[in-house]
């Protein structure tokens, strides 16, 4: 497994003021905030993320997704990273009760989002037909193999960005950097300190008016999701406007009516998750949902309308 580290102790810089670094990777924009660190930390970390990206993107014809979705039932091996990224993402699906399942992809397809927002790459042939297969996908890490069943495929799509941004954020802590805010696409991990405060402060864009904010938020650490339906929009063959949030029950675009959902976490991958769970249900259901996890979100319907958990207050500044 391969990790972000520094070249040697002049890579590390304790004095100095913030480094950012702004890329696109996992098909949206992303960008880095390091504090304590150097050029070289940036370096490794962005070629970090690309490193995983080439592990998980499903529009990659020799990344190890797309062979296991490929391999129609046989066991693929895969790199450990993989197998843990799975491995959670199988939790989240037990988690919320199916409402977060990577094995929707065949549905993803057939509702016309084939093709890479970024490098407008088709996606390489993968099997269709069932979907809701999450038991069936198998995590051996004695074997170090990755199984998807036979006429299924997998999507890591939003927890892919989650769970890299806490490995990038704790491998940047690790390699001697002393605060670090890593943004993959609208999922961000937060350790350590910023050099000039004891938070981070973080805006939350409102979709009825960007680039304005919906809340500015307060967190020591942990991690943010936000998931929606405005980015990853296309018409479809009929006319009909279509997005990438599948309903596992439906095996169609959510039609919940909410626009976008955004959780805090302990860590990025769970608030992803929960974010794109909240996603499916009505405002008022994915605020009592992530009540009864002890998550605090707010999620804003199409009307309009912010509903926030009772623990959101917490967190606004």
């Amino acid at each position: 497994m391969t990790s972000v580290t520094a070249a040697d102790d002049a890579n590390v810089a304790a004095a100095g003021g913030p480094l950012q670094r702004e890329f696109k990777v996992m098909g949206s924009r992303s960008y880095i905030v390091l504090h304590g660190g150097s050029e070289q930390l940036l370096d490794a970390a962005e070629a970090r993320v690309r490193q995983l990206e080439s592990w998980w993107s499903r529009f990659l014809p020799d990344s190890d997704i797309t062979r296991a979705n490929q391999a129609g039932g046989t066991p693929v091996k895969v790199h450990d990273d993989t197998l843990a990224v799975v491995a959670r993402a199988l939790d989240g699906w037990r988690q919320t009760n199916g409402r977060f399942d990577i094995t929707v992809l065949p549905a993803l397809l057939q509702a016309g989002y084939t093709h890479s927002t970024v490098t407008h790459a088709e996606a390489p042939a993968v099997g269709l037909g069932r979907i809701g297969t999450s038991a069936l996908v198998h995590v051996d890490y004695e074997a170090s193999t990755l199984t998807v069943p036979p006429l299924s495929s997998i999507d890591l799509g939003g927890i892919g960005k989650g769970f890299a941004a806490d490995v990038i954020a704790e491998e940047l802590i690790e390699a001697g950097a002393t605060g670090a805010v890593v943004n993959l696409g609208g999922d961000l991990s937060v350790l350590g300190t910023p050099s000039d405060d004891t938070s981070w402060y973080l805006g939350i864009e409102d979709p009825r008016d960007p680039p304005n904010h919906v809340a500015v938020l307060r967190l020591a650490k942990g991690g943010i999701a936000t998931s929606g339906t405005t980015i990853r929009r296309w018409t479809a063959d009929d006319g009909s406007t279509r997005h990438h949030l599948i309903d596992p029950t439906t095996a169609g675009p959510s039609a919940s009516g909410v626009v976008t959902a955004t959780v805090i976490a302990s860590d990025a991958a769970t608030a992803e998750i929960y974010a794109t769970a909240a996603m499916l249900l009505s405002g008022h259901d994915a605020v009592t949902m992530l009540d009864s996890v002890g998550l605090a979100g707010l999620v804003v319907d199409d009307s309009g309308q912010a509903h926030l958990t009772s623990t959101m207050k917490d967190f606004t500044v």
